[in-house]
């Protein structure tokens, strides 16, 4: 089981202080996540509202700086409000700088009003998003200049420069949860999946990872080779009463934002069927009570997380947990032990 972490943190001014003040936390949460063992450390991207990040390359970029060994990952690259070329610059960049270190993942994104914002109509969220991709791969693999003649993007005889330093390019994640056509493509293309495991959808989430396995297998691909990536919001605590008040709160306040982030305009396009009332709807009438009881959060002492990751390994037939640290303005005072509490008492059981 390898373990990442995942920042799709939420900005509270009166418990980080500054922009400049509320990076360097990160960063030093970074440095010892390093220290401790974790395997990967990954950055959202959004662009309103002060959550995650507006060019999640330059956080992970500063990471790089401070850390020698852990692996910098994007929790999602949203590829259909950016130009292709653009992130493959930046990606192929900052593998190189990192000395191989990338683990790229790509998604759609939920937002409408992200869409507005850069003037991209949600109706070819799917077909940006796929061809978008393709794109990327072909600046990071093409021996020499390359064209492409697509309904967005067209490009006649481009030079890429830098390829990426992991050949033939870096290990790409690509998002599926309750969307089956989305972890279906996965599979056609190859990529490793990151879905989400906190989703109140369970059965759901299970069958579309065997969905995209099937479909690995159907275009030749050995599922064996590639990761079933898993986001859970996590917090270790020294006994569960302790998580449940210093973890449970503080995800409670992240649910809560993160529920509210799409009422501004909600979608209508067909393209998001699956989040068709908004993502508060898919956590409409779910409680904490529940959320636990149904392992849908990785909150407390470590021999119950340890019970809860067995479970998931079952359940999912997942082999990469993503955990989602310091929502809901968690305090820096209670990320730090937390960490250490999971990395010395939780991580050694899956090692």
């Amino acid at each position: 089981m390898k373990f990442g972490i995942l920042y799709n943190t939420d900005y509270y001014p009166e418990v980080h202080g500054t922009a400049s003040q509320y990076y360097n936390l990160i960063l030093e949460q970074v440095q010892l996540e390093e220290e401790l063992g974790f395997d990967s450390v990954w950055f959202g991207e959004h662009h309103y509202s002060g959550y995650s990040f507006g060019s999640p390359p330059v956080i992970a970029m500063a990471a790089a700086a401070r850390t020698k060994r852990i692996r910098l990952g994007t929790g999602v690259s949203l590829i259909p409000l950016n130009h292709p070329i653009r992130l493959a610059e930046e990606y192929a960049m900052l593998d190189v700088l990192s000395n191989g270190r990338l683990e790229y993942g790509i998604g759609r994104g939920f937002l409408k009003y992200s869409h507005q914002v850069f003037g991209v109509n949600e109706d070819e969220n799917h077909e940006r998003y796929h061809e978008g991709t393709d794109v990327i791969v072909k600046a990071w693999t093409s021996p020499g200049p390359f064209s492409h003649e697509g309904k967005f993007w067209k490009l006649r005889d481009y030079t890429f420069f830098p390829k990426p330093l992991q050949q033939p390019y870096p290990p790409i994640y690509a998002s599926g949860v309750l969307t089956a056509e989305s972890c279906t493509w996965a599979g056609q293309q190859g990529f490793h999946l990151g879905t989400a495991f906190f989703v109140p959808a369970e059965e759901r989430v299970r069958k579309n990872i065997q969905l995209y396995r099937q479909a690995l297998q159907e275009a030749g691909h050995d599922p064996t080779t590639r990761d079933v990536a898993g986001v859970f919001q996590m917090y270790c605590g020294e006994s569960n009463e302790e998580a449940h008040r210093n973890g449970g709160s503080y995800v409670l306040n992240y649910y809560k934002f993160f529920g509210g982030l799409d009422q501004r305009s909600p979608h209508t396009s067909q393209a998001f069927a699956s989040y068709q009332g908004g993502v508060a709807k898919v956590f409409a009438g779910v409680t904490y009570p529940e959320l636990d009881k149904r392992n849908l959060i990785l909150i407390g002492d470590p021999e119950n997380l340890v019970a809860r990751i067995k479970w998931a390994q079952e359940f999912y037939d997942t082999n990469y947990l993503i955990l989602e640290v310091a929502q809901g303005g968690m305090p820096h005072k209670h990320v730090m032990p937390s960490l250490e509490r999971f990395a010395k008492h939780v991580m050694p059981h899956f090692r």
